[in-house]
């Protein structure tokens, strides 16, 4: 048979391959392998999926898939639960996630290391972690000097000496500097997210003219201290945390807290925090020591970072879920921080890396001993919340808080006594249930027509509750109260009611007697004369047994309307409730009672409205239990194998290395931190000073910047990636000055324009330009461009944001339609950072054009080019009516002066004077939409400024 996996280019990607390893593999392991091994006590279909080969070969039903083509493949058909195929698994359907996952790697041909059938689980034994320490990446990081280069005045550091050595190398000569228009517009969006205005611009062509070195340091001096610094390189990092503002999946809740964890990443990138402490913050800030409440507060959020993926909520099998949860944090945490997929490990060594599944377990053990979710959401027992807690308050808040508290008590004290008052004075007034004169009809037994509300809000009620017509279907309903009086006679009539402002003041009551009937209008807004609750109709004779009745509609009404009971009483029994009786003056004392019972409610509902708030982050948390867990025998939560110390990878734990014990009754996470921001971790500084290069060069050292194992990427540069994670460390892991080392280069500088003999020379030695022979021209990204629109239109909203959810519910977004949710971004002017990344319903502009997706890690975006950005660009009317404020503004700066009107659009847009070709064809342009479009000036210079916007310069980077 044909082995198309190795003909296929795809199947070769390490990018693919480990999409294999994550999302593929695991799920053949857990639900197929069963029957459809090597191992299987019976091969069910003829088919087996534990090699490559079989999975290709099918079974009895023929070919099992399409490299390519996911459906006309029988295994999706089969997940799918196609009605013509058998369904697999047969005992349930996978979730549609995983199936997506299936489709997905089918389109990307279904590559697949596997070379034999799977063997069980193999013991830790089975690899070697010593010779697994020889890989470039488990290395300690060594100190290197700069090599001797020939060019000697083109290098302005050693940086510069490690690119231009292998250059030599290959005889490639680097390209020119870029002009300096270009440079500023790359300075800035690489260190602020926004493009200079045309004075910025200005002066930075200017003094770089007169002296290029000392304006780039002032400059990017200038950009490292500003504030919009942090809210460009923070963006990064929650690529990183898979930050969002809901949760996603099942069931999506809104995370009104996690702007919290946000604003603490900004604000760290701003105050250079040192990235080792920021580590430590991130995987344990609950556990660490503190000397003040502001800075518990800080580490506090910083522990959100393992809260914030996404969680299957209403997972029923609540160890699985924890173990999932888990899973996703230590997935995280490899990738972020030492660039390995350990999430490979769960169900099996790593197939690639010196990973053993008990390292995977070891580490499992201390994140099943930390809390992240807990609790129960939406009043549902099958659906779990996460943790979340109280930040340390200013003293000013906890005056304000014990101020609450003290009159909250004292007014429910008064509401308790008060209340029991009132109960002993119906009694005495004669108005309980058993106690009432005559016969009482209530709401349960009358005739009701129409869609009436049951209710127990408002206090004063006959019985178990209440009806109200809820302001709906006014004219087509109605209550009538019919009784079995024991004698015929003169009744006096009151009707109940609770009373308030809401209340219609005109209700049309219809009495029906012996004498004929009579129809009575009722003011609900105003208290009833008797004890607060019944109203007095009249008197009236009626004939024993059910002749007569009470009726109330709901025709010619306009407030809400109360429908609650009748009395009937006879005249005779009336003088037991003389105002001089002890029925009386009980009556009157409970009137007075109920009233300011009802005012006291009513004051502890406004102040409760009023009540200070707590402040609430997303936080980790130990368990009360801590401790190891088993091994998982193929990641299946039941099947156990043996107990997995806690403890960190041996791999990356350099020989001699004196590692921390964790205690009994400590998760791990404190050790964890310590372990990861150590300087002896031969891949944290590596991984960071990698991904800063990625950011500020469009490509990393390793360009595979989440993974630095055996499937990933080998450096370019490794002696300069190693000096650069000494001098790292060395500057007290500081980013702003590696930020800075960085941009001062003078390959940072390069154009993106070689010069020909070395374009020529290096397209074919070095296409993908890993030796840096010119500068890579890069895409913003899609918060960039959304905020760079803003900007040069004049519209961008400095302000930060707290919670972009404050208005959303408890569900973020509806999973239904009889479910209420969503979010509106019409008129949104602040940065795209405080947009509201609400999973599953991300702002489409920025998905266009490919932000991070928050359910995983993303280290390094695709920045692709497809039509849809370009429609996008042509056809959103955010992009119009910036493109008219833009208009609007060079009009008014410049009236009456066509072409300054011209130039100042392309400053704005392009940061670069238009050449005089362009200033024509501009021109133009304006002058065709006046004259054949009937535009009048302003909106023929805001096409142009559409059309300058949907340019594919504006998006790009030289």
């Amino acid at each position: 048979m044909t082995d198309v996996w190795a003909e296929d280019p795809v199947a070769k990607s390490p990018e693919h391959l480990e999409f294999f390893e994550s999302k593929i593999r695991p799920v053949l392991v857990e639900h197929c392998y069963q029957c459809h091994s090597a191992d299987s006590e019976k091969l069910k279909g003829g088919l087996f999926l534990d090699s490559r080969d079989g999975m290709m070969r099918g079974g009895d039903s023929g070919p099992t898939l399409v490299p390519g083509d996911p459906e006309d493949s029988i295994l999706v058909k089969s997940l799918r639960y196609d009605s013509e195929f058998p369904e697999m698994p047969p005992k349930e359907r996978l979730s549609e996630d995983v199936i997506h996952d299936f489709e997905k790697w089918i389109k990307m041909g279904a590559p697949d290391p596997r070379h034999e059938n799977t063997a069980p689980l193999p013991e830790a034994e089975g690899i070697d972690i010593e010779a697994g320490r020889q890989f470039w990446a488990f290395q300690a990081p060594q100190p290197h000097a700069a090599p001797a280069v020939k060019d000697a005045s083109w290098p302005r550091g050693d940086m510069d000496r490690f690119i231009l050595a292998k250059l030599e190398e290959k005889t490639f000569h680097p390209a020119p500097d870029a002009d300096a228009a270009v440079l500023a517009r790359r300075l800035y969006f690489d260190l602020v997210g926004l493009p200079p205005s045309p004075e910025q611009l200005s002066q930075f062509i200017s003094d770089y003219e007169a002296d290029p070195e000392r304006t780039l340091a002032a400059t990017a001096d200038r950009l490292l201290a500003l504030p919009q610094f942090g809210e460009k390189w923070g963006r990064h990092w929650l690529d990183l945390a898979r930050y969002a503002d809901s949760n996603g999946g099942d069931i999506n809740l809104t995370y009104h807290n996690a702007w919290r964890y946000r604003q603490y990443v900004v604000d760290a990138f701003n105050a250079d925090k040192p990235y080792d402490q920021f580590i430590r913050e991130q995987i344990a800030g609950d556990l660490l020591p503190y000397d003040n409440p502001d800075q518990r507060a800080e580490q506090l959020i910083g522990s959100g970072f393992l809260v914030m993926g996404p969680k299957m909520l209403s997972e029923r099998d609540k160890e699985k879920m924890h173990l999932d949860i888990a899973d996703e944090q230590i997935d995280t945490v490899g990738r972020v921080f030492m660039g390995m997929t350990l999430g490979c490990a769960r169900c099996h060594d790593h197939k690639f890396d010196p990973i053993p599944a008990r390292d995977y377990y070891a580490l499992a053990g201390i994140f099943r001993s930390t809390y992240t979710a807990h609790g129960i959401r939406m009043g549902n027992v099958n659906v779990s919340g996460w943790i979340e807690r109280e930040l340390p308050m200013s003293p000013e808040l906890e005056a304000k808080l014990v101020a609450y508290q003290e009159e909250k008590q004292d007014l429910e004290k008064q509401i308790a006594s008060l209340t029991k008052e009132v109960e002993a004075l119906k009694r005495e007034a004669g108005l309980e249930e058993a106690a009432l004169l005559g016969v009482v009809v209530d709401d349960k037994d009358a005739e009701v027509v129409g869609d009436w509300t049951s209710s127990t809000h408002s206090p004063n009620f006959y019985g178990e509750g209440y009806l109200h017509d809820n302001k709906a279907d006014k004219g087509k309903k109605s209550v009538t109260w019919r009784p079995s009086l024991p004698g015929s006679g003169e009744y006096e009539v009151r009707i109940s009611y609770a009373a308030s402002s809401g209340r219609d003041e005109a209700v049309p009551v219809t009495v029906v007697h012996a004498g004929g009937e009579e129809t009575l209008i009722v003011n609900q807004s105003t208290q009833p004369p008797i004890a607060g609750m019944w109203d007095v109709l009249g008197r009236f004779h009626f004939e024993g047994g059910k002749s007569g009745f009470v009726q109330m509609k709901t025709e010619g009404t306009r407030g809400y309307i109360i429908a609650d009971a009748v009395q009937f009483i006879p005249v005779a029994d009336l003088e037991k409730e003389k105002q001089d009786s002890p029925f009386g003056k009980a009556r009157a004392l409970y009137a007075e009672a109920s009233g300011k019972l009802k005012s006291l409610e009513g004051d502890l509902k406004a102040l409760e409205k009023q009540a200070p708030e707590v402040p609430m982050a997303m936080a980790a948390q130990d368990r009360e239990k801590t401790g190891d867990v088993n091994i998982r025998i193929r990641g299946e939560v039941r099947n156990l194998g043996p107990v997995a110390e806690r403890g960190f990878l041996q791999v990356a734990s350099l020989p001699g290395e004196h590692l921390p014990k964790i205690g009994e009754n400590e998760s791990g996470r404190l050790e964890l931190a310590g372990w990861l921001a150590s300087p002896a971790n031969p891949l944290t500084a590596r991984v960071m000073v990698n991904r800063v290069w990625h950011h500020l060069h469009g490509s990393g050292l390793v360009r595979t910047v989440d993974n630095f194992g055996e499937l990933g990427d080998r450096p370019s540069h490794p002696e300069l990636l190693d000096q650069l994670a000494v001098q790292f460390i060395e500057s007290g892991w500081s980013v702003k000055s590696l930020v800075r080392e960085i941009v001062l280069s003078r390959a940072y500088r390069q154009s993106a324009d070689p010069d020909p003999a070395t374009e020529i020379l290096a397209a074919q030695a070095d296409p993908e330009n890993r030796l840096l022979w010119k500068q890579n021209r890069r895409r913003l990204s899609a918060e960039a461009i959304r905020d760079a629109l803003l900007a040069v239109s004049g519209q961008l909203d400095p302000e930060t944001d707290q919670s972009p959810v404050d208005d959303l519910g408890e569900q973020a977004i509806a999973n239904s339609a009889n479910q209420s949710g969503g979010l509106t971004l019409d008129g949104l002017r602040k940065r795209s950072l405080y947009m509201p990344m609400v999973r599953n319903d991300m702002p489409p502009f920025l998905e266009t054009f490919d932000m991070a997706n928050p359910d995983m890690v993303t280290g390094n975006r695709q920045a692709t080019t497809v039509p849809t950005q370009a429609l996008l660009m042509l056809n959103s009317e955010l992009v119009g009516s910036l493109s008219r404020d833009l208009a609007g503004q060079l009009r008014m700066a410049e009236p009456d002066d066509p072409e300054s009107q011209v130039r100042d659009l392309y400053l704005r847009a392009f940061s670069r004077e238009p050449s005089a070709y362009e200033i024509d064809r501009a021109l133009t342009f304006v002058r065709e939409m006046a004259n054949d479009e009937g535009q009048s000036p302003e909106e023929a210079l805001a096409s142009l400024a559409h059309m300058l916007f949907a340019s594919t310069e504006f998006r790009y980077l030289n």
